[in-house]
């Protein structure tokens, strides 16, 4: 395996941490107070670690894309899996920084709460993306 595809590998790993840190702030409780402070949390992570983690994953992603080019169908059903789930979590991204910048507003929180958990739709694509990788392009 090339220093690239470990690289990515890496960036996986990593990221696929940090959503399972969000998951488990994200369901510590639901009273405001909790709510409140999964806010702030998940936004700093969200900023911190996990954006530049996806933009990671893309870059190196396209790279190892760009070798093997042109992709064969697999390759392609591989990548087109893996956008939904970059997708849904750079939605979820998004909904994150539009909770915390309304973190006092008790109702706004919760009701924006619901939209980031929404994002978890996207995890099936991600797990496809790293069955297909993982059993056939490692």
């Amino acid at each position: 395996m090339n220093a690239l595809r470990i690289a990515h590998l890496g960036f996986l790993c990593a990221w696929g941490g940090v959503l399972l840190t969000e998951f488990i702030i994200e369901s510590l409780g639901e009273d405001d107070v909790s709510l409140a402070h999964a806010a702030r949390l998940h936004f700093w992570i969200d900023l911190l670690a996990e954006v530049p983690l996806v933009l990671a994953v893309l870059v190196t992603g396209g790279l190892l894309l760009a070798e093997i080019w042109p992709p064969t169908g697999l390759h392609l059903v591989k990548v087109a899996c893996a956008l939904v789930a970059i997708g849904m979590n750079l939605y979820c991204s998004a909904i994150v920084v539009v909770r915390y910048r309304q973190r006092g507003d008790a109702a706004a929180v919760r009701r924006w709460g619901r939209h980031v958990r929404l994002s978890v739709l996207g995890v099936p694509f991600g797990a496809v993306a790293a069955y297909i990788g993982l059993v056939y392009f490692t």
